[in-house]
This record gives C-alpha cells, sequence and structure tokens, in this order.
C-alpha cells in the first residue's frame, strides 16, 4: 500500500481530474477507494512530491487570505488531507510553518481530513483527496 501513498488515482472529469487515494488491495485483488470510481471512467497514477504538497498548502492559505481584499485575517481553518500527513511524515511539520508565515500572524486551527470539500471558482470543486483547504475570517 506504500506505493499508493506516493501514487494516487486521478479520475478524469471534463479535462480535469478528481482525486482519490486507494485504501487496500482486497483478497480478489480489486482496490478499495475512499470514494467510488463511476464506470468506464479514465483513471491515471497522479505523483507529487512535499515540495508540491507544501506550495499547494501556501497557495491555499494565500488564495483564502486574497478573497478578504482589504480585510486582515483574524482566524483560519486548516484542512489537509490524512493521506498527505502520512506521505510527507515529518516534513507535515513544515507545510504547517509555511501556512502560518502566509496567515500573516492570524491564529488558525486544523486537523486531518478523509477528504475535502471545496468550491472555489477556478480551482478543484467538490469532493477531493490530497488537497488543502483553507478558510479565513476576517477582523
Amino acid at each position: 500500500m506504500s506505493f499508493f501513498l506516493h501514487n494516487i488515482i486521478g479520475i478524469e472529469v471534463a479535462g480535469d481530474y478528481k482525486l482519490r487515494v486507494p485504501l487496500a488491495v482486497l483478497p480478489d485483488g480489486s482496490v478499495a477507494m475512499a470514494s467510488d470510481i463511476p464506470n468506464g471512467a479514465y483513471v491515471s497514477f497522479m505523483a507529487t512530491d512535499n515540495d508540491c504538497s507544501k506550495q499547494a498548502a501556501v497557495e491555499a492559505a494565500a488564495g483564502a487570505i486574497k478573497q478578504l481584499g482589504d480585510h486582515k485575517p483574524n482566524v483560519a481553518l486548516f484542512f489537509d488531507c490524512v493521506a498527505t500527513r502520512l506521505r510527507m511524515g515529518k516534513e507535515f511539520d513544515f507545510e504547517l510553518e509555511k501556512v502560518n508565515e502566509t496567515l500573516q500572524g492570524a491564529n488558525y486551527a486544523g486537523c486531518n481530513t478523509y477528504g475535502q470539500v471545496a468550491r472555489v471558482n477556478g480551482q478543484f470543486s467538490g469532493f477531493q483527496n490530497c488537497t488543502a483547504v483553507v478558510c479565513v475570517i476576517p477582523d
């Protein structure tokens, strides 16, 4: 299963990909996934590295702050996939440090989740695995 921590499944949907984490290889050789894959879907193995995961978390935090316009960030919520944390190991702390810097001193709380749901124009939407989602609440 360690192969799937570093190579997740991308389901092609309208020229984009929905990310899914395989959970187990079953006795019959099939793979149990974090959510359904539609019959007939095209899937790809997707790979990343820790630097890309850190950058994605920073971009999520920066994008959330940008949505505030002229308002100062007060507090934030940070959600990241538990599979990302397992894959990154101790380097996950560096991701948190980068998010903290990007939040410009705003207090934040977060957790690792089974999957994330986000609806932001121009970004992934709907249920995803292996993504970072940040919500910033202004003063």
